[in-house]
């Protein structure tokens, strides 16, 4: 499915790099068609050695632009300008235009920078991240493995930056290297046309900036964005209309209490006020939970399975209600700390014990 969208933007992209470059050297092109209209019309009024129609007419003057005549010259007088003027002005048009015209349309590697804003002017609906350092390329990689279209907005300050950004475009994701708090530049990555906009610099004035040129040319854009003051995370949801402004404490302080508190606990987050808990229990033949159907370990502990690894690396995303825990098993629990601190407690474990 990604490799069909892939192809396609690509097509689409070759199409309209073709059309500016012929809107880019449409004056030199003009030239060498007039020239070959001339130089044929020319050749059939004035050349007497043979009788020409239109298409040898033009044929002769090409092959006399590239210097390889294939009449002989002529003896009239009036023919012969021809014969030296097409060669001398049709390989100065040629070299100068044609040529470089087929380099630029095939040779993408010689205006790579401007071959990604015309991939990226073939997305619609998509996301654009602003910012390519270690979490804005994270955050790719995972759109990219959820099957989201992106394209990428970023400066190239150092060598890390230049990694990241030639990894991504090797993945097909259009990048471009400019500063995304101008709006021509969030225009070029398609702002009008996006789903959502997700800004991961590292710099909290740079990021709202961003956000406030992104809310001029689309008021209607989702925004998230990364912040590390909590305050200015607060007043960005609330007066720039940013749907999520995630500080970078916010996120790392309750996953980094929840690790110090048990070892089960892989991480954590906040919605709204309220704070969750992602566990991961590996239950062993002794568990009072082996036996339990999923159903029954929910509505005993009000924690939610969101995924099961049975022993033979089987995966089940949220196993249905009936499915029996078994030996040897791997949960995956969401709940409020309470609830997760519930399932380690020896009276818990007990209940269980009883109910059976």
């Amino acid at each position: 499915m990604r490799r069909g969208k892939r192809r396609s933007h690509i097509l689409k992209a070759y199409w309209r790099d073709t059309w500016i470059l012929l809107r880019q050297f449409r004056h030199s092109l003009f030239a060498f068609t007039f020239l070959l209209l001339l130089g044929a019309l020319w050749l059939m009024l004035f050349y007497t050695e043979k009788r020409l129609d239109f298409g040898e007419a033009i044929y002769a003057t090409l092959m006399l632009v590239f210097l390889n005549p294939t009449l002989d010259f002529p003896q009239s007088g009036f023919a012969r300008p021809a014969f030296f003027l097409v060669p001398i002005v049709g390989v100065g048009i040629f070299t100068e235009a044609i040529i470089r015209f087929g380099i630029l349309l095939f040779a993408k590697s010689y205006r790579e920078e401007e071959w990604q804003r015309v991939m990226a002017s073939t997305y619609r609906n998509h996301t654009i991240i602003v910012g390519i350092g270690r979490v804005g390329y994270r955050v790719a990689e995972e759109l990219l493995n959820a099957g989201e279209e992106i394209a990428a907005v970023t400066l190239a300050d150092d060598e890390e930056s230049a990694y990241l950004i030639r990894k991504l475009r090797d993945k097909g994701v259009p990048v471009i290297v400019d500063d995304a708090r101008r709006t021509e530049v969030l225009k070029d990555a398609q702002i009008e046309h996006a789903r959502c906009l997700l800004i991961c610099t590292g710099n909290d004035l740079t990021n709202l900036e961003i956000a406030l040129a992104a809310r001029e040319v689309n008021p209607n854009i989702r925004i998230v964005m990364r912040l590390f003051s909590d305050a200015l995370a607060e007043r960005a949801q609330k007066f720039l209309g940013v749907q999520a402004a995630l500080s970078t404490s916010a996120i790392a302080a309750p996953a980094m209490v929840a690790a110090a508190i048990s070892q089960t606990v892989a991480h954590a987050f906040y919605v709204g006020e309220h704070l969750f808990h992602v566990a991961e229990v590996n239950l062993d033949e002794n568990n009072p939970l082996v036996g339990l159907t999923v159903g029954e370990l929910e509505r005993q502990s009000s924690v939610s399975v969101i995924l099961l690894r049975h022993s033979n690396g089987e995966l089940v995303h949220l196993p249905p209600a009936d499915l029996t825990l078994r030996p040897n098993d791997t949960l995956v629990l969401v709940g409020t700390p309470e609830q997760i601190a519930l399932l380690r407690t020896e009276k818990f474990n007990a209940d269980i014990r009883k109910g059976r």
